[in-house]
């Protein structure tokens, strides 16, 4: 039988700050083997597509190992504000451990505390791995689709 108790990582789970930027940088470069900061430009409230107050990191062995970056944003179709989960991401050699579910409580955490009752997240149909993930976390189905139309 495998003993899960030495895969547990002992991990700090906060709200971002602004000097963890080019850690989670580092990692999202790691997990998708691009730069994507340049695709974004909104400072300095928001970093990455993210807002520093509901944005949260998780830190562990004296260095940032995973982060998930949400927003805020007026909501078309719903009263109030809609809350986003934009992006989550653990560095490749702590996934496995537990990160990524403390970091969506965390992000909860801060959701509720600014008056959220639901967060939303988009993710394709054929990212298995995330919409499984999810559905352990109890997020569903939506009542919002997509359309989209090449332009050829």
């Amino acid at each position: 039988m495998k003993d899960d108790s030495k895969n547990k990582l002992k991990a700090i789970v906060r709200k971002m700050e602004e000097e963890d930027i080019e850690s989670v940088l580092e990692i999202d470069r790691k997990i998708t083997g691009f730069d994507r900061a340049t695709t974004y430009t909104r400072t300095p409230t928001n970093y990455v597509g993210g807002e520093l107050d509901i944005s949260v990191v998780a830190e562990a062995e004296g260095k940032i190992v995973g982060f998930l970056l949400g927003r805020v944003t007026d909501s078309p179709y719903d009263v109030g504000d809609s809350y986003l989960l934009e992006l989550i991401g653990v560095d490749p050699e702590y996934k496995r451990r537990g990160l990524g579910r403390r970091l969506v409580s965390a992000f909860e955490k801060a959701c509720q505390e600014k008056g959220a009752s639901s967060i939303r997240v988009l993710v394709s149909w054929h990212d298995w791995w995330l919409l499984s993930f999810l559905r352990s976390l109890e997020f569903s189905r939506g009542e919002m689709t997509e359309f989209v139309k090449p332009l050829v």
